[in-house]
């Protein structure tokens, strides 16, 4: 896995967890842990009997980013992304939100750099006159696991569906779809044990993040293993970085 196949997986599981775990948290009323977003989204809207768009809009968060981190349909989910940001965006700047529109502008920005990964795929799409059409793409290649891809986005739907009405079932699914999307990344990577600590560290970040209720309930910091997996992603993830160029700054040597 090249320096770029590595950031670009980052941010696809990253754009994919925001999205995911956003969705989820509104369609169970704040029960499941996230970084963005109003978590009692629905409520709200339910005043102005907007209810219905609202679940919609939880849920397609919740299928799409599921699509992202499921690799194999990642660029599918990706451009789906794109008018969901660009509609968040322009919703928090037009209620003068502080500080928000910042971040949202922050995730378009690496929602099309994502995308730009994949240009050899959708500039046959924007450029119908090329003769190479380049497919298939680059996460095709390198997660080929078809089960792994399926089974995330699989139990991302029965998250949703059960969301509102059974959220043990919710949460297990919703925590085995994040199991299974870094072990599709995980398989990919088998060769360096430094990704998969990055792997490892940003799973338990959001695991944590997710179970934030349930720690609490047990009287367990979050911000425990919260911290410790962004330190453990955060150093192996320089450290895989110097170890890459050092490497190629030899063989030019």
């Amino acid at each position: 896995m090249h320096l770029k196949d590595f950031y670009c997986l980052l941010a696809r599981l990253f754009l994919g967890y925001v999205f995911f775990s956003s969705g989820l948290c509104k369609l169970a009323n704040g029960h499941f842990g996230q970084l963005i977003g109003p978590p009692f989204l629905i409520a709200e809207l339910e005043q102005y009997r907007l209810g219905g768009f609202a679940i919609f809009l939880a849920f397609s968060q919740v299928m799409t980013g599921a699509l992202v981190m499921s690799q194999r349909w990642s660029l599918l989910g990706l451009v789906m992304l794109v008018p969901m940001n660009l509609c968040i965006l322009a919703a928090t700047i037009s209620m003068q939100w502080q500080g928000t529109p910042f971040v949202n502008g922050f995730l378009l920005i690496i929602n099309l750099l994502a995308l730009l990964y994949e240009w050899k795929t959708l500039r046959f799409f924007l450029l119908p006159e090329t003769l190479e059409q380049g497919l298939p793409t680059r996460t095709q290649v390198l997660f080929s696991n078809f089960w792994l891809a399926l089974g995330i986005v699989a139990t991302a739907f029965v998250a949703a569906i059960f969301a509102r009405i059974a959220q043990p079932v919710m949460m297990v699914s919703g925590i085995v779809a994040l199991v299974l999307a870094w072990a599709n990344a995980w398989h990919a990577s088998k060769n360096s044990w430094l990704v998969q600590a990055v792997l490892a560290g940003s799973l338990l970040a959001v695991v944590s993040l997710a179970l934030t209720e349930q720690l609490t309930f047990l009287n367990i910091n979050v911000y425990i293993p919260l911290l410790a997996g962004i330190a453990i992603a955060t150093l192996a993830t320089i450290a895989h970085t110097l170890s890459v160029w050092i490497s190629s700054n030899k063989q030019m040597v």
